[in-house]
């Protein structure tokens, strides 16, 4: 196991998906203690035996507010059900933020979306207005929650994700797509996540990642 120097209390949101289970299990591994805050705790699997487990709906204030006290961090890795209409990410950016201020968390680190850059290009614009609309849309709202939030805040916005092995091998920059592939693993956002949860040097920051290109 690998550990820190400083462990912390991380509440994480989404850890049924895939970049919150990356997010747990590597926090585990960095000696974090995590709480898991879950609809479906049955969904954690072996995780269940590893974290805190709070059941609640990530929309609601209150039981955000039961469950957010002695926490150091949040970090959000919740992502919509589907294509379809949806505000769950506006609305459980809403309900965090505002426990967040109630009981003095303030450092909170969230996936968004690489797509919603100015420069993702045409295959970004194209899926902002079709196929990805409804997720790019809510994504937005969640953003502008977060940014008028005045919480300490960092926003990560990753190209396609993919299920792939932790690297520790990509590029970031702020405000903008760096150069790089347009795909990264979960595992390697995960990462980027947990360092700057200890760096802090994107505080109040839209970062985007791109994985490194390979070697020819």
């Amino acid at each position: 196991m690998v550990t820190t120097s400083a462990a912390l209390r991380v509440f994480v949101l989404g850890a049924t998906g895939g970049t919150g289970r990356a997010l747990v299990d590597q926090a585990l591994a960095r000696g974090h203690r995590v709480t898991a805050f879950v609809r479906s705790p049955d969904k954690l699997g072996a995780l269940r035996d590893c974290v805190t487990v709070r059941q609640g709906d990530p929309r609601s204030a209150d039981e955000l507010v039961a469950a957010l006290p002695r926490h150091d961090a949040v970090v959000s890795a919740l992502g919509p059900p589907g294509t379809g209409r949806t505000t769950i990410l506006g609305d459980s950016a809403r309900a965090l933020v505002s426990a967040m201020q109630s009981v003095g968390v303030q450092r909170l680190l969230v996936v968004s979306a690489g797509m919603l850059f100015a420069d993702a290009g045409v295959l970004g614009a194209i899926l902002q207005r079709t196929f990805l609309r409804n997720v790019a849309k809510d994504s937005l709202e969640m953003e502008h929650v977060i940014v008028a939030s005045g919480v300490a805040w960092t926003i990560v916005r990753p190209p396609r994700l993919t299920s792939g092995a932790l690297t520790g091998s990509y590029n970031v920059a702020d405000a903008r797509l760096p150069p790089g592939r347009g795909s990264i693993s979960r595992a390697d956002v995960a990462r980027f996540m947990l360092d700057e949860l200890a760096e802090r040097a994107h505080v109040h920051r839209i970062v985007g990642m791109a994985g490194a290109k390979r070697s020819a």
